[in-house]
């Protein structure tokens, strides 16, 4: 009786402080990663395999992705590895980044048999040496993280990446997420955008944003701090 009791009172708090979204952090949160600890794994697997529209959004990103020449890619945040998944034909190369072992040990598991390489790391450092891959992607990561540390993933993402990034990212707001626009941000650092759109499968298209963008030719260096990492200009608050 007092477990039910507890589960309705923490239920009901989080409806009231849900309200806000910039409170709902605050609260929720303040720690990405442990949240992602207690959040991912097997709890987080059921929860998004039980969604249609996850699936079908990952066989429509993971399908614009093979457009593009790559023999390495990376993932970011590659979670119990979905995209992965989905990416894996026998021919490339894929490594998946989180730093959440409970998601890991998932996609160990869900990948099972598959040429992968799982990294346990954060995204602001990736053991991984400069340009050694082709095509760094990310899926619902930058979105979650703080201003600061979300410029620092990107710069990570094209330090390591010779070619391409891509990336699915919401653009609303709520409590794990900050509503930021990739594409407007590449254009910002003047690279080329390969595609940037909405993701057609899902019940609210204008709140996603897939988007594709080719490095120059040249080497380059971005600071995180020079990171011009732009808003969505028409930021939407999701209901909890």
């Amino acid at each position: 009786m007092w477990g039910n009791m507890f589960k309705l009172a923490k239920k009901i708090f989080y409806k009231i402080v849900g309200i806000n979204p910039y409170v709902d952090r605050f609260v929720r949160y303040h720690d990405p990663r442990k949240y992602w600890q207690n959040r991912g794994g097997d709890l987080y697997f059921s929860e998004q395999e039980e969604v249609q529209t996850r699936t079908l959004r990952s066989e429509y990103i993971t399908s614009r992705l093979k457009q593009y020449p790559y023999r390495r890619l990376l993932e970011i945040g590659c979670g119990y590895g979905k995209q992965l998944k989905n990416l894996a034909d026998g021919k490339v190369i894929l490594i998946g980044c989180d730093f959440s072992r409970p998601q890991l040990l998932k996609a160990k598991d869900y990948c099972k048999g598959m040429p992968l390489r799982l990294v346990e790391a954060d995204a602001e450092f990736v053991p991984l040496k400069s340009k050694s891959v082709d095509l760094a992607f990310s899926s619902a990561v930058i979105l979650h993280n703080n201003y600061r540390k979300a410029q620092a993933i990107v710069s990570e993402m094209i330090r390591v990446s010779r070619r391409f990034l891509a990336h699915n990212e919401d653009t609303d707001v709520t409590f794990s997420r900050y509503g930021y626009d990739l594409c407007k941000t590449y254009e910002r650092l003047g690279f080329k955008i390969r595609e940037s759109g909405t993701i057609p499968c899902e019940a609210d298209p204008s709140i996603t944003q897939f988007t594709v963008a080719e490095l120059p030719s040249e080497q380059i260096i971005v600071r995180p701090e020079d990171v011009p990492l732009a808003f969505h200009k028409e930021i939407k608050t999701a209901s909890v």
